[in-house]
């Protein structure tokens, strides 16, 4: 009996494709191990976390005051830690507050530093 090309790749089809299909429908579910295992957080604690930061994020840009600095939110076990600069300690103290008021904030880690304005001297100098 001689094979036509459409029976060799209806064949290699089954092989390649349904074969490891059957085989996963019928073996016991394990989750992938992803960047959140690695780091020593579950998927759930992951998710937790991203959902945590975005409305940390949410809170901070809805804020006259913090919408105008650029402050970084990061968030690990519920612990936020916050970062950037602002103009004044008690803008700090504002995202602080801000956050700690977030259901699921377990700890807020502060890298938020002021900034001290810049003065530009010019190279000339007047003469008297």
């Amino acid at each position: 009996m001689k094979l036509r090309h459409i029976d060799i790749a209806a064949g290699l089809f089954a092989v390649l494709f349904v074969t490891p299909s059957l085989h996963a429908a019928n073996s016991s579910p394990r989750p992938e191990t992803g960047a959140a295992e690695r780091i020593g957080q579950t998927t759930g604690q992951y998710v937790d976390d991203a959902a945590l930061t975005t409305k940390v994020k949410v809170a901070l840009l809805s804020d006259n005051l913090l919408s105008a600095f650029e402050v970084k939110v990061n968030t690990q076990h519920g612990i936020v830690t916050l970062s950037g600069e602002v103009d004044k300690p008690e803008t700090i103290q504002r995202a602080i507050k801000l956050t700690s008021a977030i259901p699921g904030v377990k700890a807020i880690n502060t890298h938020l530093m002021v900034k001290v304005a810049s003065i530009t001297v010019g190279r000339d100098v007047m003469k008297l």
